[in-house]
């Protein structure tokens, strides 16, 4: 009797073993890499079926635009259509009430990083997804139309493995309009119009974007700040998704020059929760004296700290980045 117990016992264990096995069974997707299907192996992969990654998967020219969205679909998934005029406005407020009218520079209570006071300016988000339509929560794209501008931008994050995506359209792809955005669906890489719409990666780099982006992907300010997702008013429509130990990488080798840093000053305690970029956006005679709220349980509490940044801040010029940052975590770690 025993000897059957221990062979039942046997073989309910070596079911409950190929059970497991089951269970942890990772399914087939596939990524376009150089114009070939290639299973990652993770289940994350940006194609559900090979064959819809073999009818997408085009050998792009190597630094074109295409070529570059394909690098990114492999990391974030599938790049999303925006239209500028579903965005958010960002509002303009003069002494705590909105305007809908320019206002002089610096006349507002929240300008922009330039100082300027300008209505219609739109932001939005978009949440990632896998090819199948299924949500990707550690993925967020946000799209950006300013004011006057005839393009606009878009920066995919992976919160989780840092991986960053900058993307642009063209100048003059968009009709300007002094407030109201315009009515344009832009292209997608399955979009014949992918590639005339879209500037290629090397030329992305070549202006720069880090000198803002030094830090994180998504730059916070009272000015963007403002515009409030529809389905909260209490949250802004730019997430605030880093933290001090977050990672932060730009997908691309046109972007490996670019430095990432951040501004370092041990045992700040402001910096325990905070990462501050190595940018001087600070205007001295019109910004936000954070001391009034922060730390949200005890505002005021850490006045040394907060001074210790202003000052360092202040001894170097407007929008001047800091020399001998710390560079932030990289996304291979």
């Amino acid at each position: 009797m025993k000897k059957l117990t221990y062979t039942l016992l046997a073989v309910s264990i070596i079911f409950a073993a190929c059970r497991k096995e089951e269970e942890v069974t990772i399914d087939s997707t596939w990524n376009c890499d150089n114009g070939t299907c290639v299973d990652p192996g993770t289940g994350n992969g940006t194609y559900t079926s090979l064959s819809s990654c073999e009818s997408n998967c085009i050998l792009a020219q190597a630094g074109s635009a295409l070529a570059q969205a394909q690098l990114i679909e492999a990391e974030l998934g599938p790049i999303p259509t925006f239209n500028c005029e579903d965005g958010v406005l960002i509002p303009i407020y003069v002494n705590g009430i909105e305007v809908f009218v320019d206002q002089p520079t610096y006349g507002c209570d929240n300008p922009d990083l330039k100082g300027e006071c300008l209505t219609g300016s739109r932001v939005g988000r978009i949440q990632g997804t896998n090819q199948d339509g299924s949500t990707r929560p550690e993925v967020v794209w946000v799209f950006f139309c300013r004011r006057g501008d005839d393009f606009a931008q878009m920066i995919g994050y992976n919160e989780i493995t840092g991986k960053t995506a900058f993307l642009e359209l063209n100048n003059g792809y968009l009709p300007t309009n002094a407030f109201l955005q315009p009515n344009v669906s832009v292209p997608t890489p399955n979009d014949p119009t992918y590639e005339a719409a879209w500037k290629a990666p090397a030329e992305i780099a070549e202006q720069g974007c880090n000198s803002c982006h030094t830090s994180d992907a998504f730059i916070h300010s009272r000015w963007i700040a403002g515009a409030k997702l529809p389905s909260n008013p209490n949250e802004p429509v730019l997430p605030e998704v880093a933290t001090p130990h977050s990672k932060y990488c730009v997908i691309g080798n046109e972007f490996s020059s670019w430095e990432l840093t951040f501004i370092d000053l041990p045992e700040n305690n402001c910096l325990g929760c905070h990462r501050l970029s190595n940018i001087n956006a600070w205007n001295f005679a019109n910004n936000t004296d954070w001391d009034l709220y922060m730390p949200p349980n005890n505002p005021g509490s850490m006045s040394e700290d907060y001074q210790e940044i202003k000052d360092f801040i202040q001894n170097f010029g407007p929008f001047e980045i800091a020399p001998n940052g710390t560079d932030v975590p990289p996304c291979d770690e």
